[in-house]
């Protein structure tokens, strides 16, 4: 393909009299500092000719700093964006990696999201190398002091509805939440969604077909309307983000429940740190239809995916390092530094963490569906969160939340091409 070829056509990108070559990359560092640091450190050592320079970014600001280099084409080398169609709406920032893809891809488990469609058959942009998705976290000592059975977390939405009713009255914050940024759309509106659609319609969702007036999708608004304002959150939800704001409220033992991921920074390995593993149970979002088809499966998807900039003047030192991030031995540093989940199948399992929270994450990724979340484009997230926030104040109705979302989804230039 020429893709392949525009980046084998990059020699050495001017190593050798003159130094290593310098990498810039961008990133939001998921996984945390000290996991970036292995990363620098280890790759450096055995490609003596590359050095890195990162540039990190925290998440909630990191598309205002993207934006700038996408749009003069300059900057880093190698960019961060997440897996789906937040990558989509910027493929044209990245070099396609081409029939290269499956060759550096061949030990992940899977990494389509990386690609057009969620089809590894047609262009990938980048490299992921974890795995990620939605859980429920609960803290056992909150839970045991408002009366309820910490080995028995609520299945249903009655039962998670009266759960915060027994919370609330114990003086503790039932579901901890944060409102501002695209978190609402990746964190939360998945595993609503999961209770109204099939993955025919979250398909639908990708191509800008399913109209957020459909009843499927009011309903998914409707319910996560009621998380706010049945007073099952935090009053300042819809003034602080869910990272960090939100997560500290869980740490700090302050909330019975918190829905976040599997991997990255919020993830198990905090939340033990902070609680003690023992206090520290995980389970699926409670299932508003039980029946529903997806209701109790994993909301799964790859992780940050790295691609190489059109832009850049060091492509194949670029393609080096992404091939390198989907390896072995970035699969276990991920494992080591970031406790997180690994796409890549050698790592060695010996190292894997025995925290019980681990294992039971183990249980519930083995049945997943589709990331309704990263099938949303940019402005419909945005769009997302506005709406929720006005919904939670009392400033917006659930059926104009609506409208506003079906307008989000007619300014999605990568959802009307594909129209």
């Amino acid at each position: 393909m020429a893709a392949a070829a525009v980046l084998a056509g990059c020699g050495g990108d001017g190593a050798g009299s003159d130094g290593p070559v310098t990498l810039k990359v961008l990133t939001w560092e998921p996984g945390g500092t000290e996991y970036w640091q292995a990363v620098k450190t280890t790759f450096e050592a055995s490609h003596p000719d590359i050095k890195l320079e990162m540039q990190a970014v925290p998440f909630d600001k990191y598309p205002e700093v993207q934006g700038p280099y996408i749009t003069s084409q300059s900057g880093p080398d190698v960019m961060a964006n997440n897996a789906g169609l937040e990558l989509f709406d910027r493929r044209g920032a990245y070099v396609p990696l081409g029939e290269r893809a499956a060759e550096i891809n061949k030990d992940l488990v899977t990494y389509s999201g990386a690609c057009e469609g969620f089809d590894t058959s047609k262009e990938c942009y980048g490299v992921p190398f974890s795995y990620q998705g939605n859980v429920l976290y609960y803290n056992k000592d909150v839970l045991t002091a408002a009366g309820l059975d910490p080995e028995k977390p609520p299945a249903t939405w009655d039962e998670f509805g009266a759960a915060c009713d027994a919370v609330t009255k114990s003086g503790k914050t039932c579901l901890a939440l944060g409102l501002s940024g695209t978190f609402p759309a990746y964190w939360d509106f998945p595993e609503i969604a999961r209770n109204y659609l099939t993955e025919d319609d979250i398909r639908g969702l990708l191509a800008g077909t399913l109209s957020w007036t459909d009843p499927k999708l009011v309903q998914t608004l409707e319910k996560l309307a009621e998380i706010t304002t049945k007073g099952w959150t935090n009053k300042n939800a819809p003034s602080i983000t869910m990272l960090p704001d939100g997560a500290d409220i869980f740490q700090r033992g302050d909330a019975a429940f918190a829905g976040t991921i599997i991997s990255d920074a919020v993830n198990w390995d905090a939340f033990g740190k902070a609680l003690g593993d023992d206090k520290l149970g995980v389970t699926r979002w409670p299932a508003i239809n039980p029946s529903a088809p997806l209701a109790q499966k994993f909301s799964g998807i790859e992780g940050a995916v790295y691609g190489v900039t059109k832009w850049s003047e060091k492509k194949e030192a670029g393609l080096e390092f992404i091939t390198w991030l989907a390896g072995k031995e970035n699969g276990e540093l991920w494992v080591k530094h970031a406790k997180g989940q690994p796409l890549n199948t050698t790592v060695d399992p010996s190292l894997l963490p025995s925290s019980p929270a681990f294992k039971k994450i183990q249980e519930l990724v083995a049945d997943p569906t589709l990331h309704a979340g990263v099938m949303l484009s940019g402005p419909e997230a945005d769009a997302l969160a506005r709406g929720w926030q006005q919904v939670t104040l009392g400033q917006l109705t659930v059926d104009k939340w609506a409208e506003q979302m079906q307008q989000a989804l007619e300014r999605s230039p990568t959802k009307q091409q594909g129209r």
